[in-house]
């Protein structure tokens, strides 16, 4: 079942169970991670609804059938008005062509800059900019800026009337088994540096190459614009209050990453 976030806007999510971790990380584990249970990364996508209707996102194809089942539930039966795909890889926009399938009166949304990515179509996508914004009506959408990426076809988004960020592939981490669903303040435990460095140091490996002062000016640039946002990230678990404070330990893992290079928690 999807989960309300906030009013107007429902979370899907998509979990995946990582069992293979490295030898050294089972032998020493942190805090968050507990032996006997499952690690889960997740994907998320986001259904905002006002008059019109807008998804972010569309999870991978392994997850083809589940996000199907759960937009038309989120949708109650209701026409999907906008899909907006934030840039071309699997957990973003691999179920692009299914849920265009599935409805048809959907405008496909894609990110202005960067090359065609033949393999998701988006040569055919309404293309956005940051600063676009989309009216919903009731809600409103802006297009931002991504100031952390992965790939260079790349766009964030906030809505506006309720504070919510979506930052996509930034803020994402693993979870334990039984926390699927769950904002971080629902937790029965802190989100820490290591949780964050085993999603970050991965895929944001490029940290390890960047100028720190720079870098972490952009997080506290980050954390004072959005810290009374409702913070949606891809793959991590949403969180809706002091996001500034949450923010602001991306500090640590920009560090971390700068010292120690690439970090694969994950066999």
């Amino acid at each position: 079942m999807p989960r309300t976030l906030t009013d107007g806007i429902q979370w899907i999510q998509g979990c995946i169970p990582r069992p293979g971790l490295t030898a050294d990380y089972v032998a020493d584990p942190p805090d968050w991670y507990e032996p006997d249970r499952e690690v889960h990364t997740c994907q998320n996508a986001y259904l905002v609804t006002g008059d019109r209707t807008l998804l972010f996102d569309t999870l991978s194809p392994a997850n083809r059938d589940h996000v199907l089942a759960e937009l038309d539930h989120a949708l109650g039966g209701r026409d999907l008005d906008y899909l907006v795909v934030s840039h071309p890889e699997a957990p973003h926009a691999g179920n692009a062509f299914a849920i265009l399938d599935a409805h048809p009166e959907a405008t496909l949304v894609a990110p202005a800059h960067g090359n065609e990515h033949e393999l998701y179509h988006l040569g055919d996508a309404d293309r956005v900019a940051p600063g676009d914004t989309i009216d919903l009506g009731g809600k409103r959408v802006e297009f931002l800026q991504p100031l952390f990426l992965d790939h260079a076809m790349h766009i964030w988004l906030r809505e506006t009337t309720t504070g919510t960020f979506f930052p996509v592939d930034w803020l994402g981490f693993p979870h334990m088994a039984g926390e699927c669903l769950t904002v971080v303040e629902e937790l029965d435990h802190e989100v820490t540096v290591d949780q964050l460095l085993a999603f970050h140091g991965r895929v944001f490996f490029w940290y390890q190459y960047a100028d720190v002062a720079k870098t972490n000016g952009v997080v506290e640039e980050l954390a004072d614009r959005h810290a009374e946002d409702i913070v949606a990230p891809a793959h991590g678990l949403p969180i809706t209050v002091d996001a500034d404070r949450f923010i602001r330990r991306m500090a640590t893992v920009v560090e971390h990453v700068n010292e120690r290079g690439r970090l694969d928690v994950f066999g």
